[in-house]
């Protein structure tokens, strides 16, 4: 049995059974609770449903749809989201408000992705401009050409 913090993988929503994988298997689709994690839906506003008393915060920044939520893996405080305006945010849980904006999209923020460590967020756009961020100081550090639709394959930095 798992502890209650532990991740666990089932075959599907109905099969409750553990699937164990080797390292040739592909997982195409990663489902997470909703206990304490960021929702970003078709209006412009963020909410976050914290337990047990099930209070919801709202957080409004967007002016368009919210198209994509990325959680940082270091900071339980740290989000940040893209939409339909043409931006992203970052988000300080706790504070209510958003923390930054990410500036210099030409078009909507589709997808985000924290470096592992926390340190980079990328921001991907259907500009075709992918845009990396140094969380501490915000500066944009690296800007490039993305073929596509704007999105963010891999978070591999090194």
């Amino acid at each position: 049995m798992n502890a209650p913090s532990s991740p666990s993988l089932h075959d599907d929503e109905d099969n409750k059974e553990e699937v164990f994988l080797d390292e040739t298997d592909i997982i195409q689709e990663v489902a997470l609770d909703n206990e304490d994690l960021p929702d970003a839906d078709e209006d412009s506003d963020m909410e976050l449903v914290e337990e047990p008393d099930d209070s919801m915060h709202i957080f409004t920044g967007h002016s368009g749809e919210l198209y994509t939520v990325a959680c940082s893996p270091t900071d339980a405080t740290l989000v940040a989201t893209g939409g339909g305006d043409d931006r992203g945010f970052l988000w300080r849980i706790g504070q209510g408000d958003w923390a930054s904006e990410l500036q210099g999209h030409g078009d909507s923020v589709s997808s985000l992705a924290f470096s592992n460590d926390g340190q980079l967020l990328a921001s991907g756009s259907l500009d075709g401009i992918v845009q990396v961020w140094d969380i501490e100081v915000l500066l944009k550090v690296l800007e490039g050409e993305l073929s596509g639709l704007g999105g963010i394959q891999e978070d591999t930095y090194s």
